[in-house]
Order: structure tokens, then C-alpha cells, then sequence
């Protein structure tokens, strides 16, 4: 771990860091070592003055929402972790419209979006991330992505914050132009639907399958990796018996093949070596590469 000069540490203390935050806290594996400062900025003009920091003193700076897609080290990180989540603000909904900060559950907003009458959110329901997490990777499930209902953007660019019109065109699978570092989401306007009838039907019917298929009583990440062109990982993993195999206490689920859970004290060496084992004989066996949806700490991180 990197220790930083006192006059550093005492002013990002003052803006409200915290020091060598355990990173098994902050994500859903429930791994990794410490983080030398992990802010959770609640005014716009915070955020801005950790980043100055940051840039003037060459310090890394990562960004986490609920941590549901991210594996950190066990040796920790050595910088600033920037938490964007569950930053308390209200939705605001007007009609179809609702303005949310980044730090919100998205699955909290689907459930009061369907509550109010909207629609458009209810496949997505059950995805455990924030509304930012989301629209930085375009997040979907069941037939729904976040870019389906996503009309404007409030980010943080060249020292300010603007809002945008989304960049649909840019967005895909698991693809967005609002992915750390390339742009820091902080609100954004959704344009929902007026409910036909049919939302709290279509949300209660994704949330069984999630529950029947999914190993949601164990740590993890969700998905490990991205559905190949043409294929679904979990049926390339599990045709090549991998179901159940172990590395410590990482495992490819047994309910699940495209889920690596952490069936208790689990190291991310364990699961980083369980996904290097996985691609491995899946590519040997099948010639496809599986590609990691979950990324690593230190390759989200940069100096900003």
C-alpha cells in the first residue's frame, strides 16, 4: 500500500474519505484487500475537488457503484476510490419522465416506476447495480436494456458537469460511451411508458427466473462473462463439465455455469485463476474465447 503525504490524506479526509476501506465491503464477490481512501462524494463540487486532487498529486483513481461487476486485488488499491452510490436523492417523476441520481438502485427504481404506473424499467428489475452502473455498461436482462429508456445524461467532463442527449447510437451489448473512465454519470433522465397492464406481471415473472436460475444466496458478480457471438457461456461451460469445479473458495456455480460464486473465503487469486481455468479449456474444448465481463480494479483505474 502507497502512503500518501499528511497534508494529502487530511484533505481528502476532510471532503469526507475514509481510509484503508476494506474492498471485501464495497463489492458483491466480498473480496480483495484495502483501498487507501474511498470517497463517497454527495455534492457535485466534492467530487470535482477530490479529481483536482487526484490530478495534481498523479493520485489512481477508480470508481465504484453497488461493485456488482468489479474484482478488486487481495493486495487492495492504491489510490482513491470514488463510491457512487445510494446517494440518497428521491427520483423525480413527471409523467412518463423521472430524473434519478447515479447513485440509485436500479432495481429500487424499477419497482417505483411500475408502482407509479410507468413501464419500461420491469425487465431490469432485479440487476444489482445503481443507475449509473447501468447506463455505463448498458445494462439489460430478459429482452430490456437501460438504453431503451435512457433520454438524457448529467456527467462530468473537462472540469464541469453538463447534461447531453444520450449517445444511443453508441450503446450496445454491454457497451456504452458512459464507462469510466471515459465520462463520470451523476443523473439521468429516463423517458418511460405508460403501463398497459402488463409491468408488475413481467417484473414478478424476470424476478422468478432470476431466483430459480441464478445462485443470488452466494457472493459473485453476476454474469462472469459476456455471451459469445452465437453462443451462451453458461451451456459452453457447463458442456464442458465444468459445473461445480473449484479454485479455493471461488466456484463455477452449480446452479448456474456462467456464474463464479465465492462459496466462502474465496481470494480474488482464486477467482481471477478460476476465470483464467474456465476460458482456457472452454476455448480448448469449443474454440470460442469467453470474454470477462467482470473487470478487474486495476484496469478500471487511471490517473484522471
Amino acid at each position: 500500500m502507497v502512503y500518501y503525504r499528511d497534508s494529502i490524506a487530511r484533505t481528502l479526509i476532510g471532503l469526507g474519505a475514509k481510509e484503508n476501506v476494506p474492498l471485501s465491503e464495497l463489492v458483491s464477490f466480498r473480496v480483495g484487500g484495502p483501498a487507501a481512501f474511498v470517497l463517497q462524494p454527495r455534492q457535485e463540487e466534492t467530487l470535482v475537488r477530490a479529481l483536482e486532487l487526484c490530478h495534481e498529486e498523479r493520485i489512481p483513481v477508480a470508481m465504484l457503484g453497488n461493485g456488482t461487476n468489479v474484482l478488486p486485488s487481495d493486495e487492495g488499491f492504491s489510490g482513491l476510490v470514488l463510491l457512487l452510490s445510494g446517494d440518497g436523492a428521491a427520483p423525480v417523476f413527471e409523467g412518463d419522465a423521472v430524473v434519478v441520481g447515479a447513485g440509485t438502485s436500479l432495481t429500487a427504481l424499477a419497482k417505483e416506476s411500475v408502482q407509479r404506473g410507468r413501464m419500461g424499467l420491469e425487465r431490469l428489475c432485479g440487476i444489482p447495480g445503481t443507475v449509473g452502473g447501468a447506463v455505463a455498461m448498458n445494462a439489460g436482462a430478459y429482452g430490456g436494456e437501460i438504453k431503451n429508456v435512457l433520454s438524457r445524461v448529467r456527467l462530468y467532463r473537462n472540469g464541469g458537469f453538463l447534461w447531453e442527449d444520450a449517445r444511443l447510437s453508441e450503446m450496445g451489448y454491454r457497451k456504452s460511451p458512459y464507462s469510466w473512465p471515459n465520462a463520470i454519470v451523476t443523473a439521468v433522465a429516463l423517458r418511460l411508458a405508460p403501463d398497459d397492464g402488463t409491468a408488475a406481471a413481467v417484473m414478478a415473472d424476470c424476478m422468478r427466473r432470476r431466483k430459480e436460475k441464478q445462485p443470488l444466496s452466494l457472493p459473485s458478480a453476476g454474469s462472469t462473462f459476456k455471451r459469445p457471438e452465437g453462443h451462451f457461456a453458461g451451456a459452453l461451460i457447463e458442456g464442458c463439465g465444468l459445473k461445480g469445479c473449484t479454485v479455493g473458495g471461488a466456484q463455477v456455480s452449480e446452479l448456474h455455469a456462467g456464474f463464479i460464486v465465492n462459496r466462502g473465503g474465496a481470494t480474488a487469486g482464486d477467482v481471477e485463476t478460476l476465470i483464467r481455468h474456465v476460458q482456457d479449456v472452454v476455448y480448448s474444448e469449443t474454440g470460442v474465447r469467453l470474454e470477462p465481463e467482470v473487470k478487474r480494479l486495476e484496469d478500471l483505474s487511471c490517473i484522471f
